[in-house]
């Protein structure tokens, strides 16, 4: 008798826990699907028109040979030029945006994000409603508009594949060789981030220093960061080049998070190499 209630305890306890994991699952793929539904709708909303495609990235910073069909060349300016992203209208669903970024072939296809703290997008969509995946956002210590010497961008990395979980793949330098740079639109200007350094790091041992000494310790910093790079890039850069950080979780390492150190280029609106 004792063992006949015991077995049936165990066995409602675990029908019980199905039933719970069915529904925490259940939960989870609904907030997926409201996510990507949100984001198809604001990308629907915020393309004017893809940008013009030609077949040279004339960047000086990249000396290696690069195979590239649908880059964009850096331009002179552009009289009367407006970015492909209709801002007016991203910034009438949030104050907050501070631009949007692509990677062609891949999920990366968001809006960047800035509030008053590094939490409020963690899991917020861009209209600010709650889900969990959250919204790619620019560290509320920089100042927003990319004049930083270095802006870091956090991103989750989703089970279904979206927000950052694509930037993961540059581990492999065969996908930083099909993809040699990123798109980031601004309300001023259009930027590529050309990948310099992609590195695994303990969450429990860093944070991003924004303010440094000297020219010199900020390049060794570059530096350090290419030298234990998960590919190998030949992209020169200096002290008067910009950086972006898109940083995201990472299963790879205990604790881990992936970060893309990318140097920032300007190639649209007038603007030269920065």
């Amino acid at each position: 008798m004792y063992r006949k209630t015991a077995l049936f305890i165990i066995l409602a306890l675990s029908a019980a826990g199905c039933v719970i994991m069915g529904k925490h699952l259940f939960e989870v793929l609904s907030e997926y699907k409201t996510g990507e539904d949100i984001y198809e709708e604001i990308s629907s909303v915020a393309y004017k028109e893809l940008p013009e495609k030609t077949v040279s990235l004339s960047d000086p910073g990249i000396t290696e040979t690069v195979s590239v069909s649908e880059a964009i060349e850096e331009t002179e300016p552009v009289p009367g030029y407006s970015s492909p992203v209709d801002f007016d209208a991203l910034l009438e669903i949030s104050p907050d945006v501070r631009g949007w970024i692509r990677l062609e072939g891949t999920k990366v296809d968001y809006p960047v994000m800035q509030s008053m703290d590094n939490d409020f997008y963690l899991n917020r969509a861009v209209n600010g409603v709650w889900n969990k995946a959250g919204t790619p956002f620019i560290d509320f210590r920089n100042s927003g508009d990319f004049s930083d010497r270095l802006t870091v961008i956090y991103g989750h990395y989703m089970g279904n594949g979206s927000m950052f979980t694509d930037i993961h793949k540059y581990k492999s330098q065969q996908f930083y060789d099909e993809h040699p740079y990123i798109e980031l639109y601004t309300p001023d200007t259009d930027y590529r981030i050309i990948p310099v350094a992609g590195i695994y790091q303990n969450a429990e041992y860093w944070d991003f220093t924004f303010d440094y000494e000297s020219d010199e310790a900020f390049l060794r910093q570059i530096d350090r960061w290419k030298a234990v790079s998960t590919f190998k890039s030949k992209t020169e850069y200096d002290a008067e080049n910009r950086f972006v950080v898109l940083t995201l979780c990472t299963y790879d390492i205990e604790n881990g998070r992936f970060l893309l150190i990318g140097k920032l280029f300007a190639v649209r609106n007038g603007a030269t190499n920065q």
